[in-house]
């Protein structure tokens, strides 16, 4: 019996973390300040999975207002059609500062959620 082999090659170079649904703050397009319906799935130290139901290109840069004044700046590496969704698409988004950890942002907003 041969192994079935992985038909992608996995590029995640750290853990991720299942999110509850809930966005600690509004997600918006910054050249245009568009807010966006977006459902977070799954975050990393440098990195955010979400659905939308809208398409973006690759390199597009969109802001996370967590706090008063505060704005994360994240940028799209990645976008696919969620499978089994119809209309909504998922994509890849990272952190464009090095020194902020996503996890503990979501973390501390009460948005993962508890692995049982």
């Amino acid at each position: 019996m041969t192994k079935l082999q992985l038909a992608f090659k996995e590029r995640r170079t750290s853990a991720r973390q299942t999110l509850t649904g809930l966005m600690p703050g509004r997600l918006f397009v910054i050249a245009n300040d568009k807010t966006l319906s977006a459902r977070p799935v799954d975050v990393s130290e440098k990195g955010l999975g979400v659905l939308l139901g809208e398409k973006l290109e690759e390199g597009v840069e969109l802001g996370l207002a967590v706090e008063k004044k505060k704005v994360i700046t994240l940028r799209v590496v990645w976008c696919k059609e969620d499978f089994g969704k119809r209309d909504l698409y998922r994509y890849g988004l990272e952190c464009k500062d090095s020194t902020i950890n996503l996890m503990r942002i979501f973390s501390e907003s009460g948005c993962l959620k508890d692995d049982v």
